[in-house]
């Protein structure tokens, strides 16, 4: 993965901030991308991912092969991992649902009830042990906007079986 320092015509990133980033998440990446794909047979790469570090927000996001990773107000070593691994996790979830034809939505033109199921995965799968060990002090949490599909799918989510979760949420939300 790439980092790069503001995306935006904010304040920038001080360069040390950066390497830290960069840093915690090279020391890493190789355990957390094979714990993932042990959890749901995606195989992540990252070498075409750029990670930006914007220092006039919070918040954090995703694009197509883009992270946004808001630095206002500091970011601690388990932070960067977990939110690094939070919004990655959600670029390959959705190829992989467009890949499996669960979608033909892409992202950034799918319906409010996809965008609740991404955000649910990716806080499942950021809340698996085997990933929290990575990220201890971080709190992972469904987003309160999302809670009515988490109660939907969450009896899906079965330890080695993420396809399984996939095609029944889909399902799921689909029936609505």
């Amino acid at each position: 993965m790439k980092f790069r320092n503001n995306i935006s015509k904010s304040k920038s990133v001080k360069k040390d901030i950066l390497n830290y980033v960069k840093k915690c998440w090279q020391n890493n990446e190789k355990n957390i991308l094979n714990e993932i794909n042990n959890l749901t047979r995606m195989y992540l790469d990252t070498k075409h991912i750029t990670c930006y570090l914007d220092s006039s927000t919070s918040h954090s996001l995703y694009g197509h092969k883009t992270i946004i990773l808001g630095a206002k107000g500091g970011l601690t070593k388990d932070d960067i991992l977990m939110v690094i691994s939070h919004e990655l996790f959600h670029i390959y979830y959705w190829r992989k649902i467009k890949k499996d034809r669960l979608t033909k939505s892409s992202m950034g033109s799918e319906r409010k009830e996809e965008w609740n199921l991404s955000e649910v995965t990716a806080s499942l799968i950021t809340d698996e042990p085997s990933l929290k060990k990575f990220w201890p002090t971080s709190k992972v949490y469904v987003y309160p906007e999302v809670k009515h599909v988490y109660k939907k799918v969450k009896v899906f989510w079965k330890k080695g079986d993420f396809n399984y979760f996939l095609k029944n949420a889909y399902n799921r939300i689909n029936k609505q």
